[in-house]
């Protein structure tokens, strides 16, 4: 078992002998060599720094009041909070799966190498083709998503003081591009300061995430623990409760998603094969169980929830302001609340940024996308990729676009995050089941799983395909083209161009990581 995990480096490369005496350089040095890759970035961000960077990236509990509102709709409080524990759970199964892999291979690009890496021979080139593009996809709809809401919030906070406000959609759509906006320059002009910038909004995040739950917890007037836990509500249409839960599902894994972040950020961490995995376990744990803790609490604040959805914020589609304003028992009290979130959403927003630039990075090195070689230039000091920020800063000021003319469309696209992401996870987890049970096994990282590796990569399958087989579910019934789930429709669409893409140009270009990687050095 030790000869598995220390190898020795064949003579010429890397110049010390034994696992355990390696210092982080070299061990980082190994690894880039191996994956046949050019030392590009500057590794800047070290456990403290990613821990940071990986925590305010996910961070699922400042998005838990804007989130729930199809949850309730589908369950109520009591199934929310049933349907979060058992899809905690599931993930966590994948994230220990990713982990793993991202040991094996800390790689910037993430679940497409992973793919290329461990698929089958003949299928390398074109899974990890699949999923560079699904990724790729998944990220930037992601970050568009997650930019709207806030810039959404914002309007509902001058509602909520002023009712008479019309809000508006290019008022919105201003608030998003200042946002994004916001990210580019953080994300060039301040790339070099991003680790400590990290730490230090870190720490307001902890200080804000208590001051948050005690103000909800001291504030008079909350729902029992019985109204919370026994209340099980079945969203209209649906013909079982179990499948009006399952259906709303895909709210509460935005909560949770996202840990696979920090894979994107290995080339620029130090000792990334050992602590790349141990930041997407622990932050995903950190994660969930702040989330958690906040999810019970504002459930424990829904006295007269259908007031606050009557509310001009309700109406609006932002109930929860108007909760806030309730349990603080004053406008100014919600705003105050409500705007710490919002804070915190565009912090999280911008590393998204962060981490989607790096996808698109990784993917035009291997030449995946259309022109790969501007995409996949670095700037001169190595902090940042600096046209693929670029390429992410268009993208969602051009996508936001859409919201001047129809939400539904908008929330269409954006709604494809969760299909790809979980389609790439499916994808990568296979070829590593495969590749386990019947390719002649895979080699071991520092960070592995050992002899659970097979029943945890199994469970974390089955979990996959459950999640995947309810995704393109609509919320509600009955179906219009309001409430249809375009999510699978859009999926299809980007299967095509990328197919088509692929037939006239990538097939000749494209070649997969896997062909770069060299005899393994340990």
């Amino acid at each position: 078992m030790a000869d598995e995990k220390v190898d020795t480096l064949k003579q010429g490369d890397v110049g010390i002998e034994s696992y355990e005496e390696r210092s982080a350089d070299s061990l980082d040095e190994a690894d880039m060599q191996r994956l046949g890759k050019a030392q590009v970035f500057k590794r800047n961000f070290r456990v403290l720094f990613i821990l940071a960077f990986s925590v305010l990236t996910i961070s699922g509990w400042v998005y838990v009041p804007s989130t729930l509102t199809y949850g309730l709709y589908n369950g109520g409080t009591g199934g929310v909070f049933a349907m979060f524990m058992f899809e905690f759970a599931g993930l966590f199964l994948v994230i220990l799966c990713l982990a793993e892999m991202s040991s094996i291979a800390p790689t910037a690009g993430g679940q497409y190498h992973w793919t290329s890496e461990f698929a089958p021979r003949s299928l390398q080139k074109i899974l990890s083709y699949y999923s560079g593009w699904l990724a790729s996809l998944a990220w930037l709809s992601g970050v568009t998503g997650g930019m709207y809401p806030a810039g959404f919030t914002l309007q509902g906070l001058i509602l909520l003081a002023n009712p008479d406000f019309n809000p508006r959609p290019y008022q919105c759509y201003l608030f998003v591009v200042m946002i994004a906006t916001t990210g580019l320059l953080v994300n060039t002009l301040l790339a070099r300061y991003l680790p400590k910038l990290e730490s230090f909004i870190f720490v307001v995040f902890a200080l804000a995430f208590v001051a948050v739950i005690a103000v909800l917890w001291v504030l008079p007037t909350h729902l029992t623990a019985a109204e919370v836990f026994q209340n099980f509500q079945k969203g209209d249409g649906w013909s079982s409760l179990g499948l009006s839960m399952l259906v709303g599902q895909s709210n509460l894994l935005f909560l949770i998603i996202g840990s696979d972040a920090t894979a994107h950020m290995a080339e620029e961490t130090k000792h990334a094969s050992t602590i790349v995995p141990k930041i997407m376990v622990s932050s995903y744990l950190i994660n969930g169980f702040s989330t958690m803790v906040v999810l019970i609490t504002y459930c424990f604040c829904l006295v007269d929830y259908n007031a606050a959805e009557n509310s001009p914020v309700g109406v609006l589609g932002l109930p929860y302001l108007q909760v806030f304003a309730r349990v603080t028992g004053s406008i100014g009290g919600g705003q105050g609340l409500a705007a710490v979130l919002v804070l915190l959403q565009i912090v999280g927003t911008i590393n998204f940024m962060t981490t989607c630039s790096r996808q698109i990075f990784a993917f035009a090195r291997d030449n995946g996308l259309p022109f790969s070689r501007w995409i996949a230039r670095v700037d001169r000091s190595g902090t940042y990729p600096v046209n693929a920020v670029f390429v992410v800063w268009t993208f969602i000021v051009l996508l936001t676009l859409i919201t001047l003319g129809s939400t539904i469309a908008f929330e269409a696209i954006t709604s494809l995050t969760m299909l790809a992401l979980f389609s790439t996870y499916t994808i990568s987890c296979t070829c590593l089941f495969w590749r386990r049970c019947f390719g002649g096994g895979v080699r071991r990282g520092p960070w592995t799983l050992g002899r659970f590796g097979i029943p945890i990569n199994f469970l974390a399958l089955c979990y996959c395909f459950f999640v995947l087989t309810f995704l393109p579910w609509p919320v509600t019934v009955p179906v219009v083209p309001a409430n249809f789930n375009w999510s699978s429709v859009i999926y299809v669409g980007i299967l095509v161009f990328s197919t088509g893409y692929y037939v006239l140009f990538a097939r000749k270009q494209y070649a997969g990581p896997v062909v770069y990687t060299k005899p393994y050095l340990r």
